[in-house]
């Protein structure tokens, strides 16, 4: 038997567990980390936004997006799917039939591409801001 076989054996399996090791992806950061890092703790679940005018917004993935309707009040609104639009809308609106923003309405994304997007909302959940953040 020749014995650079053996060696070309422990080489190829040590290749493939460095390629294996390599190719796994870091753990999925969760959506209470984003907001940490946002400066949000996510409060309780509502049904719907009175008196809303979105002064600005900010979002965190593509399926999550925080809104500022003024008076220091912040939500976090979460669609049914991913919305792609999220991450490179230069305008952000809304559809709703009943003057008031609720967890049955849609989001409308422009991306800078000309793009229109359409995403139900999910849930609406009230946020705090963290001393500090």
């Amino acid at each position: 038997m020749n014995s650079t076989m053996p060696k070309v054996v422990v080489w190829a399996l040590t290749l493939l567990l460095a390629c294996a090791c390599a190719s796994q992806s870091p753990p999925e950061t969760t959506l209470e980390e984003k907001l940490a890092k946002l400066g949000y703790i996510k409060g309780p679940q509502v049904r719907r936004v009175n008196n809303f005018q979105i002064n600005a917004w900010t979002p965190v993935d593509r399926r999550n997006v925080i809104i500022f309707p003024g008076a220091s009040r912040y939500f976090l609104l979460t669609t049914k799917n991913f919305c792609d639009g999220l991450q490179e809308t230069r305008e952000l609106a809304f559809s709703t039939t009943i003057g008031v923003l609720t967890d049955k309405d849609q989001l409308l994304t422009h991306r800078y591409s000309g793009h229109l997007d359409t995403c139900s909302i999910d849930t609406i959940h009230e946020l705090e801001k963290v001393q500090g953040g």
